[in-house]
């Protein structure tokens, strides 16, 4: 399907030659807005904006998202197949499609090649080009469409249409068709009634044919329509062209007289060499020829972060292609002091600059606008506007129709210019940073590598920052490198040690936030007390205490400003340096007790928002009492899975929530809090971070008197202590709830207190003990009928049947869990249900139905979420492979789930992987690495008190160090392994041992 989008007239898309329409007025300008940035991303912002000025309806983006839905089933065409032809990404929409696709960028692009052209001396090939543009014309730009935006496109066109007929007419002058141009010439010159170049070229046309009279008609017309209506003569050169006629010069003398000298101005400021930056400076130099502007925005938007120097740099670098000049002119949006440059002052201070004299420059903006255009149409030129204001500041200095090139720096986001380049400049990466520093410090100065990291990391690895604290450096030749590091680690912080006798980083800062209203700054204030990395605008809402909506708009002011950042849809950090401005500027007083408010607020969303996503992941788990509604809104999520993506969102707040809470005077909040995550942080590994909270937290409903709290913190603690081996503390934590859930009389809290013992029991090795606990436990689930719990429990007591050898107890148990898991639509605890049926067909000799059950738990998308399901499923699978053909497969396994292991602390599981690591290396003859993995896996066993691990590191050690020669080693492990398993009554361990010790002492 071929198709193009019409703007040059009524919008329309034509399909295979076939107008098809587009909808309404509204869905017609989105298409336009959309078309005339084709291939280029544009924000949900600007769109509006486009659409509807500044008065957009009740709910602007669904209306743009039905628009959008209208315009991609109209590309995608009947069959609606093939890639997405207006994708929509974080908070933009992108017409994806070639801009040759639109009309207007095809008149554009045939008129740049038609100049070319011409340049080289093809005046028959540009005027080719010229008439096949000119065709592309249906009528007035975008017809029917109306609003601000719409009119300015519109007269961006008109005026690039003109310029092309004017070029055009140009042409057809030196190809001598006067006669056929007379006609078009005197209409556009009633359309254009003070406009001198069409005045010109109709004088030129009607000499050409003869027509001496109507020529100077021609200049008395003109020269009194600039009387009446402007006030002024005729320029210098129509005047000359009138003498000529008048003076009967030939044809030649008129179409390439000799023209007036040009001033060709130059007044970039001086500048360092740019370091890095080298794929921004690659999208500066790939810029379209003619009529480019180019935005230079930054991601952090920040000041210092070096948008003047890249504009400079590119501005210098490019000057071959813009031979007519390199100005550089400060329009002073942050400027200390003083106010921004008004457009009027900006457009005489330009004018200047190209040689035009104060008696020729006009007082009206209109005027000063046409006559700078009229200036850069026959120019190229580079232009930098730098530290622009905004939209209004810069719409009146971009020219109309020229080949020259126009870079914007800008702190803010300059919406509604047409034909804007956006260009984003972020921080600099790590390695540009340390060059930085190390070109303005001086290799002699900074020998140690690893501090000029430290320095750029402190810096933020903003270039101003760099800059200014390699000043410092070299001004005081007794400071080291560490010692500056020691200057910008000391509280209260880094911001006043980033200074120099000019600059001073937080000053540049200051100036931004100036930009604020008053409510924006208060909120700036408060956001930048939020404890996380970055926040969402729930989090927003609660710290400002301002609503949703309230809130939302904020964030888009501060993103506009750039003092915030958006790294990704809908989530909000402060670069660290603005982080740490935006907590300087307290003043004490009631703002600091403001302050402390807006905290508090945030640590009871937390609280709230992690309760409701831990009862939405776990609805079997009773929440207690509800505490009175709060005064912020919460998080609404579809489903458990966008519940758990949120706690992982916001784990590093919600884990700064609970330490700020607990220490700071809100203990109840901060036991609510480790509640609320225990079962989220128990999956998703995090035990050291949780044995942090459930300690202070089980300490403080015992001494608050709240015993049903204090069963589940304690159980909580002691589950938290089993996963990282401290079995005698969590055994103590099991006996304590236990003794407090029986004095409750709740089953259910009887019930989970005997699991965990059960669960202790088992690690220790002490496995009839474990079976005891594990049957108390399932008769009391019994009675309360929690179909899940029930099968937690004949899981947990098939893994103890397995290990006592009961093999057909363990089948029956795990079969009984499996279904009742698939019953409660618990994926997790089903796939641990599924690895352990698949170590008793391991086990029991069934190696290919443990294999099939182990790739279909790694299989599934759910066994990522658990790294500890998925490690223990990796140590399953290389223990069913054979030995030595598969060897490095089974390692390969093998070390994947012992650094999963590592990371989650997990001392117990990483004793028993090493243990079969050796087992591995034993089966393949390699003693030597056998001894070592056994001797590492009996370490962390006999840390931990694990018995039976203890045990089974006790039996391969020594068996190995037998055949190895080591026969001291060997009898002291062996009769250690003889003296365990008889205490714990293993009897198939203690002859194992007894084997070895025959063997050895024979």
């Amino acid at each position: 399907m071929e198709f193009e989008i019409v703007l040059l007239g009524p919008v329309e898309l034509r399909v295979n030659g076939h107008g098809e329409a587009l909808g309404t007025p509204k869905a017609r300008t989105m298409a336009a807005a959309l078309a005339v940035d084709a291939g280029r991303p544009l924000s949900i912002d600007t769109l509006i904006h486009r659409l509807w000025d500044d008065n957009p309806p009740g709910k602007p983006r669904a209306s743009l998202h039905a628009y959008a839905t209208r315009i991609r089933q109209r590309l995608r065409g009947p069959e609606g197949d093939g890639p997405d032809p207006l994708p929509q990404q974080a908070h933009s929409y992108t017409l994806a499609i070639d801009p040759e696709q639109v009309d207007s960028h095809r008149f554009q692009r045939l008129c740049t090649e038609a100049r070319a052209l011409s340049d080289n001396g093809d005046d028959t090939g540009a005027l080719a080009l010229f008439h096949r543009a000119e065709r592309l014309w249906r009528g007035d730009p975008l017809t029917g469409l109306t609003g601000l935006w719409a009119e300015s496109v519109r007269a961006n066109l008109r005026e690039k249409h003109l310029a092309a007929t004017l070029a055009r007419a140009d042409i057809e002058l030196r190809l001598g068709h006067y006669a056929e141009l007379v006609p078009d010439l005197s209409t556009l010159f009633e359309q254009h009634p003070t406009d001198e170049t069409v005045a010109r070229q109709l004088m030129v046309a009607t000499y050409g044919c003869g027509r001496l009279a109507d020529a100077l008609r021609t200049y008395d017309i003109v020269r009194r329509r600039l009387s009446e209506h402007l006030g002024s003569d005729p320029g210098e050169e129509l005047t000359r062209l009138y003498r000529r006629i008048l003076d009967r010069a030939p044809l030649s003398a008129l179409l390439s007289g000799p023209e007036s000298a040009r001033v060709v101005p130059v007044t970039l400021p001086s500048h360092g060499d740019l370091v890095g930056r080298e794929e921004e400076m690659r999208a500066l130099e790939a810029a379209p020829r003619t009529g480019a502007v180019i935005a230079l925005q930054t991601i952090t938007g920040m000041g210092g972060v070096g948008k003047t120097h890249v504009a400079l740099h590119a501005a210098r670098r490019l000057a071959d292609r813009y031979p007519d000049g390199q100005i550089h002119i400060d329009l002073g949006a942050h400027a200390q002091g003083r106010r921004p440059l008004s457009p009027e002052s900006a457009l005489t201070t330009l004018l200047r600059a190209f040689g035009v004299s104060a008696g020729e420059l006009p007082d009206d903006l209109d005027e000063l606008v046409s006559h700078w255009r009229t200036l850069l149409s026959t120019r190229r030129a580079v232009i930098v506007l730098d530290d622009a204001a905004d939209a209004d500041q810069v719409r009146p200095l971009l020219p109309g129709s020229s080949a020259s090139l126009i870079i914007i720096t800008s702190r803010h986001r300059l919406a509604g210019l047409p034909g804007v380049r956006s260009l984003f400049l972020d921080v600099m990466p790590e390695d540009d940073a340390g060059r930085l520093f190390r070109r303005l410090a001086g290799e002699e100065r900074t020998p140690d590598a690893a501090d000029v990291a430290r320095i750029v990391h402190l810096c933020g690895y903003l270039p101003l920052a760099v800059e200014i604290a390699a000043g410092r450096l070299v001004s005081r030749p007794s400071w080291t490198t560490s010692h500056l590091i020691k200057k910008l680690s000391r509280a209260p912080g880094r911001l006043d040690e980033i200074r120099d006798g000019y600059r001073e980083i937080a000053g540049v800062f200051d100036m931004s936030y100036a930009t604020l209203s008053p409510d924006q700054r208060t909120a700036f204030r408060m956001l930048g007390r939020h404890l996380g990395h970055d926040f969402d605008l729930y989090a927003a809402s609660a710290l400002t205490s301002l609503p949703l909506d309230s809130a939302e708009r904020v964030l888009e002011a501060l993103l506009d400003a750039h003092l915030v950042q958006e790294p990704s849809p809908d989530r909000y950090r402060f670069h660290d340096l603005i982080g740490e401005f935006a907590r300087t500027l307290d003043s004490g007083g009631k703002q600091e007790e403001d302050h402390r408010l807006a905290v508090e607020r945030l640590i009871d969303f937390y609280v709230r928002a992690a309760e409701r996503a831990d009862e939405m992941i776990h609805p079997d788990h009773s929440p207690g009492k509800t505490p009175p509604a709060p005064a912020f809104p919460l998080p609404e999520w579809p489903d458990a899975a966008a519940a758990t993506g949120w706690l992982s969102q916001e784990l590093t707040a919600l884990l700064a929530a609970e330490q700020y809470a607990r220490t700071r005077g809100h203990a109840h909040l901060a036991a609510r809090l480790a509640r609320a995550l225990a079962r989220f942080l128990d999956k998703a590994g995090y035990w050291a971070a949780a044995r942090d909270m459930h300690e202070p937290a089980a300490r403080y409903w015992l001494e608050a008197g709240d015993r049903q709290a204090a069963v589940r913190a304690l159980i909580d603690l002691g589950t938290t202590l089993t996963r990282s081996g401290d079995y005698e503390p969590s055994l103590a934590a099991g006996h304590s709830a236990l003794e407090v859930a029986d004095a409750l009389d709740d089953p259910e809290a009887e019930a989970e207190a005997r699991h965990l013992l059960g669960v202790v029991h088992w690690h220790l090795g002490n496995h009839e003990a474990a079976l005891s606990f594990q049957t108390q436990a399932l008769e009391r689930r019994l009675k309360v009928g929690d179909d899940l719990q029930l099968s937690k429990t004949r899981n947990n007591m098939g893994i103890t049947h397995l290990f006592l050898k009961n093999y057909a107890a363990a089948l029956e148990c795990f079969a009984s869990a499996l279904s009742g898991f698939r019953r409660a639509g618990d994926v997790q605890e089903e796939l641990k249900a599924l690895n352990n049926m698949a170590d008793l067909h391991s086990i029991t000799g069934d190696q290919e139905s443990s294999r099939r059950l182990l790739d279909k738990v790694l299989g599934s998308p759910h066994a990522a979420a658990n790294p500890l399901t998925r490690a223990t499923s990796q140590v399953n699978l290389a223990n069913t492979m054979k030995m030595p053909e598969e060897l490095n497969e089974a390692l390969s396994l093998y070390r994947d789930a012992l650094l999963t292991l590592h990371r989650l602390g997990d001392r117990r599981n990483s004793s028993i992987t090493l243990h079969h690591m050796g087992l591995a290396f034993e089966a393949a003859g390699d003693d030597d690495r056998a001894a070592a993995h056994h001797e590492h896996a009996l370490e962390l066993a006999t840390g931990i008190g694990a018995a039976h691990d203890r045990l089974q590191a006790l039996c391969r050690l020594g068996a190995t160090e037998r055949r190895l020669g080591r026969t001291r080693a060997a009898i002291g492990h062996l009769e250690e392994a003889v003296d365990l398993a008889d205490r714990i009554g293993a009897t198939d361990e203690a002859a194992q041992a007894q084997y070895e010790l025959s063997a050895l002492r024979a």
